[in-house]
């Protein structure tokens, strides 16, 4: 598996932190409330490692909206949160503390993806516009189960030993006490072609 310099560490953190400031800003404004933002994780890891990080600091049980893009570069943007979370989140979105949990169920998938799709699209964008490249987005879908059920079944990860770049930041929500992850996973040959990005972006060779 290849390696990452600390100037691409760095470099990427740097980026992850202006995409995921934009997204966070935009999921502040849907529930009217601050959302706190950890330092981005960047790390160069195999699947089975990726799977065994997000389980120790997240949760075995996730809910999750993906949404896979491509063009400068491609990968999986993911907004996972702890499945126990989800009709808080739901809930907090809608505004209505009064509502009955058999219709928050209901709404559940729906009202998540409309959220996920917003989040990710900001902090995606956000990164299109650095770069000053276009990126395509997929439509973002709903998924439940833990992240490496999440990354066999919903993501474009072909082959299980192939290593992942993992960027991710923890996001807190204090006054509903809702916490969750950013995630954006990206295979070795996208890597190599965010790096060259990042040559361009920096003026300098990584």
């Amino acid at each position: 598996m290849e390696k990452l310099t600390e100037f691409q560490k760095d470099a990427i953190a740097e980026i992850l932190n202006i995409g995921m400031g934009v997204a966070a800003a935009s999921l502040s404004e849907m529930v009217q409330e601050p959302v706190y933002l950890s330092v981005p994780a960047v790390e160069l890891l195999s699947q089975q490692k990726a799977a065994s990080k997000i389980k120790d600091i997240a949760s075995e049980n996730l809910s999750a909206v993906i949404e896979s893009f491509d063009g400068a570069f491609s990968g999986d943007a993911m907004l996972i949160f702890p499945e126990s979370q989800s009709l808080v989140l739901v809930r907090a979105l809608l505004k209505d503390e009064d509502m009955a949990l058999e219709v928050l169920s209901e709404m559940e998938q729906e009202a998540l993806i409309e959220v996920g799709n917003v989040i990710l699209n900001a902090c995606l964008g956000s990164l299109a516009n650095i770069f000053n490249r276009s990126l395509n987005y997929q439509l973002p879908t709903y998924a439940q189960g833990s992240f490496k059920e999440l990354l066999s079944q919903q993501t474009r990860l072909e082959r299980e030993s192939e290593g992942i770049l993992l960027l991710n930041m923890h996001f807190l929500m204090k006054e509903t006490n809702i916490d969750g992850y950013f995630i954006i996973l990206m295979d070795v040959a996208s890597l190599n072609e965010l790096s060259k990005e990042l040559e361009n972006y920096f003026g300098t060779s990584t």
